[in-house]
Order: C-alpha cells, then sequence, then structure tokens
C-alpha cells in the first residue's frame, strides 16, 4: 500500500494519476475526505487525516510500506511533517518519498530551504528509508502571475535578471512515483530542475508566443513587491520567505541544470515552451485574461 499527502494539489494529484496508471493499491490522506470524492471512483482509498492532530494519523498509516510526503507552506511545518515522520514510524512505513525544494539545507538563509533541511535530517534520523525530491522553482507557479497579467499583461518579481531552471509539477511526480514503486532510490536527493535555466524576461516571451498577446516581465525593488503581496492578503510570514527565496534566485541559486528527470524516468523533461502551450490550452487560460470575468 502506498500513501500519499496532498492527494489533490497539483503534484499530488499527478503522483496519483502515475500510481493509477500501474495499477498499485493507493491511499490518499486528505483533511477534508469530500474533497477526494473523486479519487474514491478511481479505486483509491481515501482517509482523513490532520499533520496537525497526529492522533488522526495512526489509523491512516496503518499496513502502508511506503508515503510520499508532501504539505503546503504553513508557518508550522515542521511540526506537521514531523508529526507525520513520528506516525509513519510508529507504524512500520519502510520508505518515505519526500517533497523538498532545492537547495534545502538547516544552515540557509532562506526561510523554506532551512525548514525542509531540518524535515529532512528529522527524516533521515528516523530509521525510515528516505528519498529526497529537490525541485527548482515550478512551472505551475505562473498561475500565480495570472491576476496582474489579466489586468496589465505584467507580473513582476524581484530577481533581476537571474536565470532559473523551472521544472514542470508533471515531471516532478512521474519521479515521485518511480522512486515509490522501484528500488534502487532508497538515501538519495534528486535535485530537479528543467532542461534549461531562463531568464523571467526569456519567461514572459513565451508565455506571450503561447497566450497570443504581449506578456512583459517587471523587475520591482523587494520592497514594492512585499507591499503588493500584503496588500492581496498574503501573510506577512510568507511574504518575509519568498523574499528570502527570490534573493537566493537573484543570486543565482536557481540556474543549477540537471539531467534527473530524464535518467529516472526515462523521458525527456516538460520544456516552458511545452508548458506554455498546454497551460494556453487549458481552462485555466482565461484566468490570464482581461475578459476572464
Amino acid at each position: 500500500m502506498i500513501l500519499v499527502t496532498g492527494a489533490t494539489g497539483t503534484i499530488g494529484s499527478a503522483v496519483i494519476q502515475h500510481l493509477t496508471s500501474q495499477n498499485v493499491p493507493i491511499r490518499a490522506l486528505l483533511r477534508d475526505v469530500k474533497k477526494g470524492s473523486h479519487l474514491s471512483s478511481h479505486s483509491i482509498e481515501v482517509v482523513q487525516g490532520d499533520f496537525l492532530h497526529p492522533d488522526t494519523l495512526d489509523a491512516a498509516l496503518q499496513g502502508v510500506e511506503k508515503a510520499f510526503l508532501l504539505s503546503a507552506n504553513d508557518a508550522r511545518q515542521i511540526e506537521m511533517e514531523s508529526n507525520f515522520i513520528d506516525a509513519a514510524k510508529r507504524m512500520g512505513v519502510q520508505h518515505i518519498v519526500k517533497l523538498s525544494v532545492l537547495a534545502a539545507d538547516v544552515a540557509s538563509p532562506s526561510t523554506f530551504q532551512k525548514w525542509h533541511g531540518e524535515i529532512e535530517k528529522k527524516l533521515e534520523q528516523s530509521g525510515i528509508k528516505w528519498t529526497h525530491l529537490q525541485p527548482n522553482m515550478l512551472m505551475q507557479n505562473v498561475n500565480f502571475y495570472a491576476p496582474t497579467i489579466a489586468e496589465s499583461n505584467n507580473f513582476f518579481l524581484c530577481v533581476g535578471d537571474a536565470v532559473v531552471s523551472h521544472v514542470d509539477a508533471r515531471d516532478v511526480a512521474a519521479v515521485a512515483a518511480v522512486c515509490l514503486t522501484e528500488p534502487g532510490h532508497e538515501s538519495k536527493r534528486y535535485v530537479l530542475t528543467g532542461t534549461e535555466a531562463i531568464t523571467f524576461t526569456e519567461v514572459a516571451k513565451i508565455l506571450s508566443d503561447a497566450f497570443g498577446k504581449e506578456v512583459s516581465y517587471v523587475n520591482v525593488p523587494p520592497e514594492n513587491l512585499k507591499q503588493a503581496m500584503l496588500d492581496a492578503g498574503e501573510a506577512e510570514w510568507f511574504v518575509d520567505a519568498e523574499l528570502e527565496l527570490f534573493s537566493l534566485w537573484a543570486n543565482g541559486i536557481g540556474a543549477i541544470v540537471t539531467n534527473t528527470i530524464a535518467e529516472i524516468t526515462h523521458r525527456t523533461p516538460t520544456s516552458f515552451n511545452e508548458f506554455a502551450r498546454d497551460l494556453a490550452a487549458s481552462d485555466r487560460a482565461k484566468v490570464f485574461s482581461n475578459n476572464s470575468k
């Protein structure tokens, strides 16, 4: 039995799809099981569990051999994922594939990288077999730019001319599925990137071509971006952590390119051009348009 957390999210749902195609027994862990009604129709067992309530996790992990660990960004993320790891150890889970982040490190000046580094260390010390997936910025993050692209055809960041090897969440999920179903990935840390590192000006050009309208990247001072994010309703702790991450990108940490996805999945990772064309042809394309209301 393989348990998938975050089963209705961008990466978790794609992991489910890959595992379903392999006809392996799957259990999806959700805080709200009603959101997983569509999963039950595919013979996937849906169970309720909450990382912040450890007493709900033991039953969910009963009989589970392997698990995919993913949690949303949260101020209590270390506590949440640690609770899961502790429960997995109690229930005899043999292997956890953890979704981490590029450059995770307990000594990182970036909050997200530091948190994931601490959780990785916790998992490694648990005695459970582990695999860490460290993706670069997800291509799907361009969805966060939709409101300003729809309003003004612009999106705003504070990373200058930095290059980033964006990676498709579907490719990350494909790697996770392999690690959960094939041997040889234990005690491995995989850095997952796309095939090329590009600037956000190039991202804007690719989006322009895909959507058939001019899209521009506007570099702004960090303090301006922070205020805009706060005005949009983001929590200040999250905004500050995002700005720390943007600083890492501005300093070149996202430029790394690896061949790991191709080596593990035996297929070429999705290019940003391919991703943008898929996005433009999807139902989500309308939210990038000022005619979407």
